[in-house]
């Protein structure tokens, strides 16, 4: 089999250079030389030999992205819109800094122990674990984690953690909702911890600034079963005649609700306005198109990988990301003034 070396020599270009260009660091190297090296490593038949590459560096170029299931443990996880942005993004950058990928699902943050246990991965990439869920996991795995969207993170050291500032986000939501007229306001999701509680109480802050009495702010916890069916459609349907908007804790369940109210013979938003929270592309599809929050999903994924090939390859110890957001004004919100 042919040698990097050799195909360096017949070439003219360092081993670097093409090694480099099999492992997917294309960015230092002219696009005329990626070509001739592609084209001999087509010529030859070229694979490099992983393992040997590994044994010889003590490392595995490995990166897990663990995702937690939830509530709905029978739900296929990455047909969720949100987490499908994530995995592509992750995956690309993943590729391109010439590391590769392991994903899994799992049901509870126990189960990832004996992921990193049965493989060495350099550093992990988690999305969707609570409070105490990344603490237990810092004690028992300690190379890096990248950590999207979690706010239980400060001081565990070799980490990085990437979000948004979900409580300001929702906090200029709702005060919008305000802002169209609207005080009998409800904040729907189906839990209040991490950032759902973040998201809650931006909502809050928004209604005790209007002046709207603590006692006249409500939350609507969705109850699904676990095959992520809403079981209390009932109590939100009956909701919709007691308040005039509805503040959901994604887009996912704004659409949802949406689409049942409809169904009930409700009007969005005449009888009742919904805002949802991401800006998933569902968002823009629904009928009235949803007001909304917009974060950059993909933009995420990208930092959740960049953050944590800085804590393997400069030993940083820990980074915290936040990004931006947008304000997002459509058709689903009714100006009552």
């Amino acid at each position: 089999m042919v040698t990097i070396k050799e195909m360096a020599q017949e070439l003219g270009v360092s081993t670097t250079t093409v090694s480099n260009v099999i492992h997917g660091k294309t960015k230092e190297v002219s696009p005329a030389n990626v070509e001739r090296i592609q084209k001999i490593l087509k010529k030859y038949d070229y694979t490099p030999n992983i393992n040997a590459r590994n044994l010889a560096s003590r490392r595995s170029r490995i990166i897990g992205l663990v995702v937690k299931r939830g509530f709905m443990k029978n739900r296929n996880r990455f047909t969720d819109q949100f987490i499908g942005g994530i995995l592509g993004a992750v995956e690309e950058r993943v590729r391109e800094k010439g590391y590769y990928l392991m994903v899994y699902s799992v049901n509870d943050v126990h189960q990832v122990q004996q992921l990193t246990m049965s493989w060495n991965m350099d550093g992990l990439i988690t999305s969707g674990f609570v409070e105490g869920d990344i603490r237990y996991l810092r004690e028992r795995y300690k190379h890096p984690i990248a950590i999207i969207d979690d706010y239980d993170t400060n001081g565990l050291g070799n980490c990085a953690n990437i979000r948004i500032d979900d409580r300001k986000a929702e906090y200029e939501l709702t005060k919008y909702v305000i802002g169209c007229g609207h005080r009998k306001i409800v904040f729907l999701a189906d839990n209040l911890v991490n950032l759902d509680r973040q998201r809650f109480l931006g909502y809050c802050a928004a209604m005790e600034e209007a002046g709207i009495p603590e006692e006249e702010q409500r939350f609507i916890k969705i109850r699904n079963s676990d095959k992520g069916v809403m079981v209390n459609e009932q109590e939100i349907y009956e909701a919709s005649f007691l308040y005039t908007a509805f503040v959901c804790s994604s887009d996912y369940y704004a659409s949802r609700i949406m689409n049942m109210l409809r169904d009930k013979g409700r009007k969005i938003p005449e009888d009742v306005s919904i805002a949802g929270f991401d800006d998933v592309i569902t968002a823009r599809l629904v009928r009235p198109a949803l007001t909304t929050v917009r974060q950059n999903i993909e933009k995420k994924g990208y930092a959740a990988v960049d953050a944590l090939i800085r804590l393997i390859e400069e030993g940083k110890k820990e980074e915290l990301i936040i990004q931006d957001t947008e304000l997002v004004i459509r058709d689903s919100v009714k100006k009552l003034n």
